[in-house]
C-alpha cells in the first residue's frame, strides 16, 4: 500500500503544494476524516483529468462511496451530494450550465464595468489618505467582490452579511466536525430558500409587482430570478436551482477576494514587476494572468473519479478511485515552467489552470478578470506607493481556498505632483469609466 500524504487544512497552501509535488505528479493522499484519494498536482496530468472522458465528476462513480466506506456524516458529503455543475457530466452538466450562463454573458459582464469602477472608487475614497494600516482584504477586496457578485445574482442587501458568513464557513468545511457541518448545511438551505422564495414573490407580484431594476447592473434580471423561473418552466428542479445558486455564491466570492489579495502580495514580494506595471511596460491584464498562475486562489476541488483502470503520472489508478484536483500545485509545476515558483510576467501569455479547463471551465472567469483588473488598477492609481504594513495574516483554514486572513497596507509616498481625483470629484468620469 502506498504511503499517503495527509492533507491538512491548517497548512499553508503553497507549502502543502510543494510537499505534494515532491512525491510526483499524482500523489496518494488522505483527506481529513480518513478519506483516501489521489492528489493530481502535475499540470499535464490535471489537464488530462479535466478533459478526458475516462474521468467523471459524478460521485456515482466513487467506489468507496458505493461500498459504504465513506461515513454518512463526513463533512464533505454535503459538497459531493449537491445537484450542481461540479458533480455532473454530459447532458446534465450542459443543462445546468446553460441556465446559469445567462448571468455571465459577454454583454452582461461588460455592462458591469462602470459599476465595478464606481464601487472600487467609493471604497478607495473611504480609505483615503491611508496613512494608518488598513486590512486590504476586509477594507477593499471583500466588499468589492461582495457588492458585485450579490448585485449580479440578485441577493438583497439585508441577506448579504449572512451569505458572506456562510460562504466563508463552508470553504473551511474540511476543518469542521460532523455536527458543525450539519448545522451549517441547514443554515445554507434556509438562506437559499429565502432567496428563491423572494424571487418568486417578485415575479408573481406577491410583493406588488416585478422587482425593480438592479442598481448595479441596470437590468431587471438576476440569476436568482433566472433560477426560480427555471423551476416553474421545468428546466430545473427546486434542489438544482438551490444548489446552483449556492455554487455561484461560493465559487464567485471568496475566490475573487483571495485572488486580489494574492496578486497584491505577489507585487509586494516582486517589486520589479510592480515597477514594470506602474511604468506601463506591462499591462494589468498581464499581471492578473501571471498572478492567477503564480498563486491560484483555488487550492483544490474534490473530486473527480476514474471510470476505468488507468495509469496516470506513473501511478496505477483503479476504476472508482477519487482524484483531488490540485490547481495551485499544478500551476507551479516545474516541468511546465522551470521558474514556476517565481512571479514574472512573461513576454507572451502562458496558459494556466486557475479557472480549470475543458467542459468545467469556470463560468465566472470573465467577471473575475474584470474585477481583478479594475480593482488593481484603481488601487495602485490611487496609491502608487502602496506597501505592506506588516506580515500577512494566517493562511485560510481550507483545502479549497488559497489565501491569507488579512493583508495590512499603507499608502506610502505618493508620486511627486500626482494626485488622482476621487470618485466624488468625478475621477471615474475623467478616466472614461463612469
Amino acid at each position: 500500500m502506498p504511503v499517503r500524504i495527509a492533507l491538512d487544512p491548517h497548512q499553508d497552501a503553497q507549502e502543502l503544494a510543494r510537499a505534494l509535488r515532491a512525491h510526483g505528479t499524482v500523489v496518494p493522499a488522505v483527506w481529513p476524516g480518513g478519506v483516501p484519494c489521489w492528489a493530481v498536482v502535475g499540470h499535464t496530468e490535471l489537464e488530462t483529468v479535466l478533459t478526458q472522458p475516462g474521468f467523471s465528476r459524478s460521485p456515482a462513480h466513487w467506489r468507496a462511496l458505493r461500498n459504504g466506506e465513506i461515513p454518512p456524516d463526513w463533512p464533505m458529503i454535503d459538497h459531493l451530494s449537491r445537484q450542481w455543475m461540479l458533480t455532473s457530466d454530459g447532458a446534465d452538466h450542459t443543462r445546468l450550465r446553460r441556465v446559469a450562463s445567462g448571468a455571465f454573458t459577454a454583454r452582461r459582464v461588460a455592462a458591469l464595468r462602470p459599476a465595478v469602477q464606481r464601487t472600487a472608487d467609493t471604497l478607495l475614497d473611504a480609505l483615503e489618505p491611508l496613512r494608518d494600516p488598513v486590512d486590504l482584504r476586509t477594507g477593499y477586496a471583500l466588499p468589492l467582490a461582495l457588492d458585485v457578485l450579490c448585485s449580479l445574482l440578485g441577493v438583497p442587501g439585508e441577506e448579504r452579511p449572512e451569505a458572506t458568513s456562510l460562504v466563508l464557513r463552508a470553504l473551511s468545511r474540511a476543518a469542521l466536525t460532523p455536527g458543525e457541518s450539519a448545522r451549517l448545511s441547514g443554515e445554507i438551505h434556509a438562506l437559499l430558500d429565502r432567496l428563491l422564495d423572494g424571487a418568486a414573490d417578485g415575479v408573481t407580484g406577491a410583493r406588488g409587482g416585478a422587482a425593480e431594476p438592479d442598481a448595479t447592473t441596470g437590468t431587471d434580471a438576476s440569476l436568482v430570478a433566472d433560477l426560480e423561473r427555471a423551476t416553474r418552466t421545468g428546466g430545473l428542479t427546486r434542489r438544482e436551482a438551490r444548489d446552483t445558486l449556492w455554487l455561484l455564491l461560493g465559487a464567485g466570492f471568496d475566490t475573487t477576494v483571495g485572488a486580489l489579495v494574492n496578486t497584491v502580495r505577489a507585487l509586494f514580494d516582486h517589486p520589479e514587476q510592480l515597477r514594470r506595471v506602474l511604468a506601463a511596460d506591462i499591462s494589468w491584464d498581464d499581471v492578473v494572468e501571471e498572478a492567477l498562475r503564480y498563486d491560484s486562489s483555488v487550492f483544490s476541488l474534490p473530486f473527480a473519479f476514474s471510470r476505468e483502470d488507468v495509469v496516470l503520472g506513473g501511478r496505477q489508478v483503479r476504476q472508482g478511485d477519487a482524484l483531488l484536483l490540485c490547481y495551485t500545485a499544478a500551476n507551479r509545476d516545474p516541468r511546465r515552467r522551470p521558474d514556476a515558483d517565481r512571479f514574472r510576467v512573461p513576454d507572451g501569455r502562458e496558459p494556466h489552470l486557475a479557472f480549470g479547463h475543458g467542459p468545467h471551465f469556470c463560468l465566472g472567469a470573465p467577471l473575475a478578470r474584470l474585477q481583478l483588473r479594475t480593482a488593481l488598477e484603481a488601487l495602485f492609481l490611487r496609491f502608487p506607493g502602496l506597501r505592506p504594513a506588516g506580515p500577512p495574516g494566517p493562511p485560510a483554514t481550507s483545502l479549497i481556498i488559497n489565501s491569507v486572513g488579512g493583508l495590512l497596507v499603507t499608502a506610502g509616498p505618493q508620486r511627486p505632483g500626482v494626485r488622482v481625483p476621487s470618485a466624488a470629484e468625478g475621477g471615474a468620469e475623467r478616466r472614461g469609466t463612469g
